[in-house]
C-alpha cells in the first residue's frame, strides 16, 4: 500500500541525524512550524530506532505525556505472555517496558488485551478499548500512541477516538506506526479475513491523510550516513526544502569539530605512552640514556650494523622489552575489561574480576607453587582455574531463567568465595619457610617474571579479547542505553552480552595468570578515560586502554626503583587507586549536591 495522499513526507537518517529530528518534531509539535499542522505520525521499519526516538524527545521537552504506554509482559520462562497498557504519568518513558512475574499462576493475563499462547495470538478489541480510552481522555500536554495501526484500528470506536483526537488542537497527538511494507508484511501473516484486511488499509490511510498531521519517517542511519541534507518531499510537487541554514551549518561543523577533538586527544595519549615506554626502557639499576636506547632499536629495526655493548643487548631486549611489553598488555586488558563489565553491568563498581577470574587464576597458581611447579607451569595452572572459574559461573547461571545479569555477578561472587576458600586451605598446608612466601608474593602481582616465552602464551589472548571487544563497542553502547531500546535498534542483546562477557573475563585469566593479581586498574582507568572522552565507548575504549597501559608500566617504573627485588604492583595501585577513586566519589557527592 502506497501513501500517494498524505500532505506532507518528511525522512530522516536516524540516530545520525537525531539532533535536527529532535528540532523539527519539537518545533511541529509546538505550532512553529504550521499552527494547522501540531500533530506527527512517526513510521520507519522494524529496528529504525521509532520508540527510542520518543523517549528520547519526551526527555528533550521534559514533559509527561497524557496517553498510554505499551507494557511487554515476561513469563518466568523468559517468554512473552501478552500486552497491557498503563498511563505514561507514570512512567519516565514510552515504549516498550519488561515486567516479570514471579507467579506462574500470574497466566494468562488478566490485563493484557493481546495474549499469546499455545493456541494462537488472542487480541480482546473490547478489554482493549475500556483500558485505553480512560487513559487518553486523562490530561497532559502530549498524547503518544505507540504502535499504532493495527488491530485496534478495526474497532469503530477507537478509530473515532483517534480521528476526534487529530482533529482537536488542545493538543498534539505523536502516532508510531511500522511503514507500509512492514506493516504488509505483518498483515500477511495475520488470521483476518481479507475484508478486515482491506478495511484497516483504508483506516490507515485516511488517519494518514488527516490534514493536522505531518509524516516523519525514520531511515536506517547506517545506510543514510552519508547524506548531509535530510529531504522534505511535498505534497504535489517533489521540490527539495532543506533545514534552515543555521541548524545545517551547526550541524557540519559539531562533527568534525568532535573529531579533532578526540583525534587531539588521542594523539597526545600516543605521545604521552611512548614517553612513558622511552622512560620504562632507560629507568633501571642498570643506566641507559634515552638517546642510545634510540640508536639501539633504530640500528635494530633498520639493520644499520652500529656496535652496542653486550650489557645494553642483554638488558633491552632479553630484561626490559619483555617486561614492558607485558606491562602494557597486562594494563590495556585489565582496563578494557574493566570497561566493558562497566558498561554491561552499568554498574561503575564492576571490576574485571566479578565473575570470578581472578580468585579462581590465583587459587590455580597457589596450587601449583605449592606443588613444585615451574614458572610456565605456574602461568598455565593459573589460566586453567581461571577459565574455570568462568565455565562454572556460566553453568550455574544457565539453571536460572529469570534476571540473568543480576544470577550472573551473584553467581560470580559465589564461585569467587569458593575458590578464595580454597587458596586460603592453600596457605594453611603450605611451607612457612618456602611456600607461603611465594603464594603471597605471586597474590599482590609483578611483572618480575616475565619473559619473551610469557608474552608468546598471552599476547595472542589478550589481543584477541580486545579486538572482540573494541569491534562490538557500538553495540555496547546500546547496551548501555537499556534492553528495550538495544532491542528497537536490532541488537541481539543476550548473544552480544555473552560474547562481551566471554571476551572480557578471557583477558582477565589471561592477565592475571602471567602477572598475578593487581588491582585497581580495571576500577579506576576507565572512570578517567570517560573523565577525558566522554561516555561514548567507542572513543572511551580505546582511551583506557592507552591510559591503562601506560599507567602500569609507569607503576612498574615506581617499582623497580624503589628496591632491588621489586615493590609487589598491587600495593602501589591500591596506594594510588583508592584515592582516586574517594575523590571521584566526593566529586559525584558535590555533583548530586549541587543538583
Amino acid at each position: 500500500m502506497a501513501m500517494t495522499d498524505q500532505p506532507k513526507v518528511t525522512s530522516f537518517s536516524y540516530p545520525a541525524h537525531e539532533k535536527a529530528l529532535l528540532s523539527f518534531v519539537r518545533s511541529t509539535l509546538e505550532g512553529r512550524e504550521d499552527p494547522q499542522k501540531r500533530n506527527i505520525l512517526l513510521t520507519g521499519a522494524i529496528g529504525s530506532g521509532k520508540s527510542t526516538f520518543v523517549q528520547n524527545l519526551l526527555d528533550e521537552m521534559r514533559i509527561q505525556p497524557a496517553g498510554y504506554m505499551t507494557i511487554r509482559h515476561i513469563g518466568p520462562d523468559e517468554k512473552r505472555q501478552g500486552y497491557a497498557h498503563v498511563p505514561a504519568a507514570n512512567r519516565r518513558r514510552t515504549g516498550f517496558l519488561t515486567v516479570r512475574h514471579d507467579e506462574e499462576e500470574d497466566f494468562p493475563c488478566s490485563d493484557c488485551f493481546l495474549q499469546a499462547g499455545p493456541e494462537g495470538r488472542i487480541f480482546d478489541l473490547d478489554l482493549f478499548y475500556r483500558a485505553v480510552s480512560d487513559l487518553i481522555d486523562r490530561p497532559g500536554p502530549l498524547v503518544v500512541l505507540d504502535e499504532l495501526g493495527g488491530d485496534e484500528l478495526l474497532m469503530d470506536d477507537f478509530y473515532r477516538k483517534v480521528l476526534e483526537l487529530l482533529g482537536s488542537s488542545s493538543r498534539p497527538v505523536i502516532l508510531v506506526w511500522k511503514h507500509d511494507a512492514s506493516f504488509e508484511r505483518t498483515v500477511s501473516r495475520s488470521t483476518l479475513s481479507e475484508e478486515e484486511k482491506d478495511l484497516l488499509r483504508e483506516r490507515r490511510r485516511t488517519i494518514a491523510s488527516q490534514p493536522s498531521l505531518v509524516q516523519v519517517e525514520l531511515s536506517n542511519g547506517s545506510q543514510a550516513a552519508g547524506h548531509a541534507r535530510r529531504t522534505i518531499w511535498m505534497e504535489d510537487d517533489a521540490e527539495e526544502v532543506f533545514l534552515p541554514a543555521a541548524e545545517e551549518a551547526e550541524e557540519q561543523v559539531a562533527v568534525p569539530a568532535k573529531a579533532r577533538r578526540m583525534t587531539l586527544r588521542f594523539a597526545l595519549m600516543a605521545a604521552g605512552l611512548l614517553a612513558i615506554i622511552l622512560l620504562s626502557f632507560a629507568v633501571g639499576w642498570y643506566g641507559i640514556s634515552p638517546g642510545t636506547i634510540l640508536h639501539f632499536f633504530w640500528s635494530r629495526l633498520f639493520g644499520t650494523g652500529a656496535v652496542f655493548p653486550d650489557n645494553v643487548h642483554t638488558v633491552l631486549v632479553n630484561v626490559r622489552l619483555p617486561r614492558i611489553a607485558m606491562g602494557l598488555l597486562v594494563g590495556s586488558g585489565l582496563s578494557v575489561a574493566g570497561h566493558t563489565f562497566q558498561g554491561i553491568f552499568q554498574n561503575p563498581m564492576a571490576s574485571p574480576d566479578v565473575l570470578g577470574a581472578s580468585s579462581g587464576a590465583g587459587f590455580g597458581a597457589a596450587l601449583a607453587i605449592l606443588w613444585g611447579f615451574t614458572a610456565t607451569g605456574i602461568t598455565m595452572m593459573s589460566f586453567v582455574f581461571g577459565l574455570v572459574s568462568i565455565i562454572l559461573v556460566l553453568v550455574l547461571t544457565s539453571f536460572v531463567r529469570a534476571q540473568r545479569v543480576l544470577a550472573l555477578i551473584l553467581t560470580g561472587i559465589v564461585v569467587s568465595s569458593l575458590f578464595s576458600a580454597g587458596l586460603s586451605l592453600i596457605k594453611l598446608a603450605a611451607d612457612p619457610t618456602d611456600k607461603l612466601p611465594a603464594i603471597t608474593y605471586w597474590l599482590m602481582g609483578s611483572l618480575n617474571s616475565s619473559q619473551v616465552k610469557q608474552l608468546y602464551f598471552a599476547a595472542p589472548l589478550i589481543m584477541g579479547g580486545l579486538l572482540i571487544i573494541f569491534l562490538l563497542r557500538w553495540q555496547l553502547n546500546v547496551l548501555m542505553a537499556g534492553e528495550d531500546a538495544a532491542a528497537t535498534m536490532g541488537v541481539r542483546t543476550r548473544l552480544v552480552r555473552v560474547i562481551l562477557i566471554m571476551a572480557a573475563t578471557l583477558v582477565t585469566a589471561t592477565c592475571v595468570s602471567v602477572s598475578g593479581v593487581i588491582g585497581w586498574v580495571g576500577l579506576v582507568v576507565p572512570h578517567i578515560a570517560r573523565m577525558l572522552m566522554g561516555t561514548d565507548n567507542r572513543y572511551s575504549l580505546p582511551a583506557s586502554a592507552m591510559i591503562g597501559a601506560g599507567f602500569l608500566v609507569l607503576v612498574d617504573d615506581v617499582a623497580r626503583r624503589a628496591s632491588t627485588s621489586g615493590i609487589p604492583l598491587g600495593i602501589l595501585t591500591a596506594f594510588i587507586g583508592a584515592p582516586f577513586f574517594i575523590y571521584l566519589i566526593l566529586r559525584q557527592g558535590r555533583r548530586g549536591v549541587a543538583a
